[in-house]
């Protein structure tokens, strides 16, 4: 199980440097062992293509976290809320 320090420093990461709406979502929960697993959900994301959704994230958690702490995140996804709808 991940620390809820290190949980908590990628969610406000995230919700500081780009998912800065109220209505963004950003939920970290753990893992396998110590990983974090991360699922964003924002407007932001309408009509982006995946590799665009997650070079997004991974640009903030790079250029915010340390190496170490984002190296735990094993699983990301990034969605709008259209397409759950849609789901």
């Amino acid at each position: 199980m991940a620390t809820k320090k290190l949980k908590e420093r990628i969610r406000e990461t995230l919700k500081r440097q780009f998912f800065t709406d109220e209505n963004d979502l950003v939920d970290v929960s753990d893992g396998p062992a110590d990983s974090v697993h991360l699922i964003v959900v924002s407007r932001k994301f309408d009509e982006v293509r995946l590799r665009d959704k997650n070079d997004l994230i991974w640009s903030v958690l790079t250029k915010h976290l340390q190496p170490e702490e984002w190296g735990k995140i094993t699983l990301t996804v990034g969605t709008s809320p259209e397409e759950i709808k849609a789901g």
